[in-house]
């Protein structure tokens, strides 16, 4: 019979330990630095640990202990959104359904309360993409070892990005990143946008000229044809893709992938050796080019409606 109980004290400290060597090892597996899988591995034990609620259980079969989960319920007065930390099953008991037991106890548990359910995952991890293949991707974290990137197409120039043309960047960027948060599930629309503009304003707060920003205008021509907008530094040896932006009319022309090139450029002239970006699951265009490009997964978001 199985059983999913509160933990122990003992049982969710020893739980934790375990947990955060495993977040490591599994983003040490990709071609990552070793500070930034440390880096990873702390942000989510950081985040279920600040959580204003959330609980360790262990998952039984008779007396003894075959795994453990980590829930976070749905926030009062925030959005209706529960989350599973961890769901783990020992090695020696997979394959017996107690994972699948636990996961459907842990949809009853966040039901009615919570109107969804959220997990972070390693896609390379076969027994957690097996676990949660019913649940779509909403967003994934894709990163790149950078060696000598491709030279742009001929024709093309990188120019820096004015005062000017920021003010109109600012607005593209906010209406995109609202309707990818609203696509993806994750916030209604009204206030997907409102978060949109209060993250880009929080993460730029000198504009254009935010130190360790770098905004990148492609040129054909006269004519800008796409934009890339980086952090450098972000994580350690990381920078970080906030956004490429290609025109409505320059679409399907390899703008895109010659953005990513120079953005790729960009972060070894900054000192650092590997880029990052987060992409919404919906948005299968890009999850493509960037796979084409060399970038892996790392990380995958996840989510089902109770």
């Amino acid at each position: 019979m199985i059983e999913v109980r509160e933990a122990t004290g003992p049982q969710a400290g020893r739980w934790q330990e375990d947990w955060r060597r495993r977040l490591e090892a599994g983003f040490g597996r990709h071609d990552v630095p070793p500070d930034w899988s440390d880096r990873q591995a702390g942000h989510k034990v950081a985040e279920y640990r600040d959580a204003p609620r959330r609980s360790a259980f262990a998952v039984t079969a008779g007396r003894q202990t075959v795994g453990f989960l980590a829930l976070v319920p749905a926030p009062e007065g925030g959005p209706p959104r529960a989350a599973i930390a961890d769901l783990w099953i020992a090695p020696p008991h997979r394959r017996r359904g107690y994972g699948s037991a636990a996961l459907r106890w842990a949809e009853n548990q966040a039901h009615p309360q919570a109107g969804s359910l959220w997990v972070s995952i390693d896609p390379a991890d076969p027994a957690q993409a097996a676990l949660f293949r019913r649940y779509p991707v909403r967003a994934q974290v894709m990163i790149k070892r950078l060696h000598s990137p491709d030279p742009l197409p001929g024709g093309l120039e990188v120019r820096p990005m004015t005062e000017a043309r920021f003010a109109a960047f600012r607005a593209e960027m906010i209406r995109g990143y609202a309707a990818d948060i609203a696509s993806s599930g994750t916030l209604p629309a009204a206030d997907a946008e409102v978060r949109a503009a209060t993250e880009t304003d929080q993460t730029l707060p000198d504009g254009v000229n935010t130190a360790n920003h770098t905004f990148l205008c492609l040129h054909a021509g006269a004519e800008e044809v796409a934009v890339n907008w980086l952090c450098h530094h972000r994580e350690p040896g990381a920078s970080w893709v906030y956004g490429v932006v290609v025109g409505e009319r320059h679409r399907g022309q390899g703008y895109g992938r010659a953005a990513m090139i120079a953005g790729e450029q960009a972060t070894l002239a900054a000192g650092d050796t590997h880029l990052s970006l987060n992409v919404f699951g919906s948005n299968a265009v890009a999850t493509r080019l960037y796979e084409r490009m060399g970038y892996q997964t790392v990380d995958q978001s996840r989510s089902i409606d109770l």
